[in-house]
């Protein structure tokens, strides 16, 4: 008796190994989707690789009972683009594989920080928090949507701070846009 009880969880262990359905893995340059992790045949989700993108490769330090990712842990995806290494790194809470809750993603390049954002994620998107460049000194605090800044912000740059509510990465500061993560010009069609 004991044995048949053992198997329903086997079977959800094995699957667990195997990779995530063609149709929902990330292809570089064309789709989010799953990245398994080679050693614990995790799933995490990534979005915003390169066409260029080599090598792509995952891990994750949390719990994957049905194949993605869940629980609090730490996420990392490797890959390679015009001869240099990348990396993406999310520390934080993951649902069903996706950023969800509190969380940090650092971005670097050859091992160089090169973009860090922390704060609210939903559905693996950042909602709310800080947007840092650090080689320029730029920094973002608030609201945030999809790629840019929405809601009430203040962005920060060579020692200037422009604050206010923000349109989907457009602030207008009288007959002027500020943009961040947009053309200027693009502010002026309204969003796009």
């Amino acid at each position: 008796m004991p044995h048949r009880a053992l198997l329903p969880l086997l079977a959800l262990l094995l699957a667990a190994l195997g990779p995530p359905p063609e149709d929902q893995r990330a292809i570089p340059g064309q789709r989010s989707g799953f990245v398994a992790d080679g050693a614990g045949g995790c799933w995490i989700w990534v979005g915003g690789l390169p066409a260029a993108a080599e090598g792509v490769a995952g891990s994750w330090t949390g719990t994957c009972p049905e194949g993605p990712a869940e629980g609090e842990g730490r996420a990392v995806t490797t890959w390679r683009a015009a001869g240099r290494e990348r990396q993406m790194v999310y520390e934080g809470r993951l649902r069903a594989g996706k950023a969800e809750g509190q969380g940090r993603l650092s971005h670097y390049e050859e091992g160089r920080l090169t973009v860090r954002e922390e704060g609210e994620y939903r559905d693996d998107y950042l909602v709310g928090g800080r947007f840092e460049i650090p080689a320029a000194g730029l920094v973002y605090e608030g609201g945030w949507f999809r790629d840019g800044p929405h809601g009430q912000g203040r962005l920060q740059v060579e020692g200037r701070s422009f604050e206010g509510r923000w349109e989907l990465g457009c602030l207008k500061a009288g007959d002027l846009w500020i943009a961040f993560t947009r053309p200027p010009k693009s502010c002026e069609d309204g969003a796009t």
